[in-house]
């Protein structure tokens, strides 16, 4: 179950550097190069001429990317430019010499690809106060899971786990149970405030807290690289201290997925504690991979309704987050993946389409990959259920 128009992150800004980088998305083949003004592009990295990998390429100082192949030059909108071996290389160039290219941007030290062809539909970005603010100190961390994108956001959004896997007690009369919350829709995902009220933690950390405390954490999920963000204070009430982290998900392709690790700390700002912190989160984070790539089936269900058996307290955020992806399947953006499946099968090779497609759908190499149909009537009801929630 996989989307096309939404914002994903394709890798780290700093992972961009002078050559092309290779980049599987959505079981796609895309590349990523900077020009000579340091801005980044994404093309699909399938040559429409023979099919090489442009990812392979080199730039050249004229912003454009050249084939490993022939060496067709193309620039940042997917225009071939040059074809070295014709008579005359930059003219007459066929017009169906060019590959997709899709809407970039970077922040918060991410390169984000927009997948799809309607970005005026977009879910927007989200905010990340924290980044380059002189009062909060970043790690980083990247990892690639063999499991389902949706998956990799289960074990973010599940409360109950954090007891029964990671030993994070919830409350003193029962570890395991949520509290009572309640959950809000956005125009780019939902959130949710909790409390719990576990005991003082060990560690580096202990003298944060010196007592039984009431713990306030904030989580949001944004559509927007199929993020989870948490806030949770870590000191006294009052303190101010707080460890808030960033999760996003990038779908490889249906049973792979790339995840992103950006975690913040306002307190022990020093660069010795970084470590600490990183490892402190990393703990989580390889025991929820443990869990995740366990997970059957391999792939999720591709069904409307989704868990079969769901808990009042324990599944509610699970609960909106599928009623967030019914309401991309019924705008139209669900791949569909049995009918690529065939056709990747057959040597037809698809590429999601890009927001040129709008203006010109015919003029390409490549066909776009089959798409499961819009359902409006939907669509329309999802919106309306999530504005009165």
């Amino acid at each position: 179950m996989l989307f096309k128009n939404v914002w994903y992150v394709a890798d780290f800004s700093a992972s961009l550097t002078a050559d092309p980088l290779k980049v599987r998305m959505l079981g796609r083949d895309f590349v990523l190069f900077r020009d000579t003004q340091g801005r980044a592009h994404c093309l699909s990295s399938v040559c429409c001429h023979r099919g090489a990998s442009l990812a392979q390429g080199k730039c050249h100082d004229d912003d454009t990317l050249a084939c490993p192949f022939h060496g067709w030059r193309f620039n940042g909108e997917g225009q071939c430019t040059m074809i070295p071996s014709a008579a005359t290389p930059r003219e007459g160039i066929p017009k169906r010499a060019r590959v997709d290219a899709y809407p970039t941007q970077e922040k918060f030290g991410l390169v984000w690809v927009f997948l799809g062809d309607e970005p005026a539909a977009a879910h927007p970005l989200f905010d990340m106060p924290e980044f380059g603010n002189d009062g909060w100190r970043m790690v980083t961390f990247t990892d690639t899971w063999k499991a389902n994108l949706h998956v990799t956001k289960w074990v973010d959004l599940d409360q109950v786990h954090l007891h029964i896997v990671h030993g994070i007690a919830l409350n003193e009369e029962n570890p395991s149970r949520p509290s009572e919350h309640q959950v809000s829709f956005t125009t780019n995902g939902f959130y949710t405030d909790l409390v719990s009220h576990p005991p003082p933690r060990g560690g580096s950390w202990a003298k944060l807290r010196t007592e039984r405390a009431t713990v306030k954490s904030h989580l949001s999920f944004y559509v927007p690289g199929f993020t989870l963000y948490g806030r949770i204070d870590i000191g006294m009430p009052g303190s101010g201290f707080v460890n808030a982290f960033y999760s996003l998900s990038t779908p490889v392709d249906e049973e792979n997925t790339r995840i992103f690790l950006v975690a913040f700390r306002n307190f022990m700002l020093e660069a010795d504690k970084d470590k600490d912190h990183l490892d402190r989160n990393l703990r989580n984070v390889y025991q929820d991979k443990a869990i995740a790539e366990a997970h059957q089936p391999k792939r999720t269900p591709d069904r409307v309704q989704f868990p079969d058996i769901a808990i009042d307290r324990e599944d509610r955020l699970l609960r909106s987050y599928w009623e967030l992806m019914r309401s991309l399947r019924a705008r139209g953006w669900q791949l569909d993946r049995l009918a690529l499946d065939e056709l990747d099968r057959r040597g037809d090779y698809r590429v999601i389409a890009s927001p040129a497609r709008h203006t010109d759908p015919d003029g390409w190499v490549y066909g776009t990959v089959p798409m499961i149909p819009a359902d409006p009537a939907a669509a329309q009801a999802g919106a309306g259920a999530r504005a009165s929630g």
